[in-house]
């Protein structure tokens, strides 16, 4: 309770912040317009009462438990979209106001020059000039608000395949060219129909995939959500069969009823603190899974998963790991298990909100994990001296649903010797 009260005092204060810096420059726009002027009785009293919105909502109801998808939907929509436009609005405003600021500043140090006797043309001119200006840069301000209508309708199920080409030193060479399928963070709450899952499974099926696997988080917080995607589920077929881990949403679920839901209704089968080893002309791909750890769970349990796996003395091998959270690379499998080859994750979302442009690559995400999305390839003390990691941007959401700029991910990831 007390992370929580802290959590929404801030978020209570930065929103109430962004927003009123906002509201007093459109104050000052629109006080002399009477066309304008009726909306600053509106919004003064939006201004004091969305802050309290979102804190007030996870305080009042069980929102986990009771309020249909829909609502909930509607809700987070509505709020992301009253406040993320805001911040590139502030931005640009405060860019604005440090200018004005400097060039007073830089007029000052001026010296004086002789005041005209009557009001210039230039003068006027001047004026008319700056009205101008502020309303193009009010008019502008609307193109904030049309981005995020556009991740909400588009960008949010907008999959996008991400291809990704692993050189594995001494990779076995009956292993040379496999391919493996990854979606992760499915999120069923946060779909309105069946369609977004059916289009995810139908685009990881076309790229025909060894082996498809899914890492964890397939509802938000009820398992009654899962009829949303199971059709979709029912569908996914590899040579080397469908497989996944849990996720923290699963736990909120009630893992149980998840559990035996898709086992039994889906060809998924979940390696939870398990492994599974394929032979595959001579060479062994061991696929290991854990449950999930990371953001206040501890259901990991790696030794375990390993339990009755032997190096094999000719290096004939690969070691996948499934595991849902990033940060049980540093935490756990960096430190102690240098013979994992590959980690597949995914429960950051990229942010969901964030730029991915060439070289420039930055989501909210990178505020909070430091391995967010992509692949990351680091040194280790084993025999093929370095361990991959892959951080999926899901294909989900969780809270607004809204993506802008982080689009919703389907992995291909192909396996070459080096």
């Amino acid at each position: 309770m007390g992370r929580f009260a802290l959590f929404s005092v801030g978020l209570v204060l930065l929103t109430l912040a962004i927003d009123g810096y906002v509201y007093v420059n459109w104050r000052r726009f629109a006080r002399p317009r009477p066309a304008l002027r009726w909306t600053l009785a509106i919004y003064r009293v939006l201004l004091w009462t969305m802050p309290l919105a979102l804190p007030g909502y996870f305080l009042l109801f069980r929102w986990w438990e009771v309020e249909p998808k829909l609502a909930r939907a509607l809700f987070f929509g509505l709020w992301a979209f009253y406040y993320v436009p805001k911040v590139p609005i502030a931005l640009v405003l405060l860019l604005k106001d440090g200018v004005r600021l400097a060039s007073r500043l830089m007029a000052r140090l001026r010296p004086a020059p002789p005041a005209p006797s009557t009001p210039s043309t230039n003068s006027a001119r001047r004026m008319s000039r700056a009205e101008f200006l502020q309303k193009l840069g009010w008019s502008a301000a609307a193109l904030p608000f049309l981005a995020v209508g556009h991740g909400v309708l588009r960008t949010l199920y907008d999959f996008t395949v991400h291809r990704v080409t692993l050189p594995v030193p001494d990779l076995p060479r009956a292993l040379d060219g496999l391919t493996i399928g990854q979606i992760s963070d499915l999120h069923a709450g946060s779909f309105f129909d069946e369609r977004p899952a059916h289009e995810a499974v139908e685009l990881l099926l076309a790229l025909k995939p060894d082996l498809v696997v899914i890492t964890g988080d397939y509802v938000n917080h009820d398992a009654d959500e899962l009829p949303i995607i199971l059709p979709a589920l029912r569908k996914l077929k590899a040579e080397l069969g469908v497989w996944g881990c849990l996720g923290n949403h699963d736990h909120y679920a009630h893992t149980p009823d998840v559990v035996r839901r898709l086992h039994e209704q889906t060809p998924l089968r979940l390696l939870i603190n398990a492994h599974h080893t394929f032979q595959i002309d001579g060479a062994r791909l061991h696929l290991i899974g854990t449950d999930n750890t990371g953001f206040r769970q501890r259901f990991a349990d790696l030794p375990r998963a390993l339990q009755g796996l032997e190096p094999d003395p000719n290096g004939e091998e690969f070691r996948l790991l499934l595991a849902h959270d990033p940060t049980f690379w540093d935490l756990e499998v960096r430190p102690g298990y240098p013979d994992i080859d590959l980690m597949l994750c995914g429960h950051t979302h990229g942010g969901q909100i964030g730029v991915e442009l060439g070289p420039l690559r930055w989501g909210l995400a990178r505020l909070v994990y430091q391995r967010w999305a992509g692949l990351y390839v680091e040194p280790a003390p084993s025999r093929r001296g370095r361990q991959y990691l892959y951080v999926n941007r899901g294909v989900g959401t969780v809270g607004p649903p809204l993506r802008l700029g982080i689009r919703p991910e389907i992995t291909l990831v192909t396996l070459r010797r080096a």
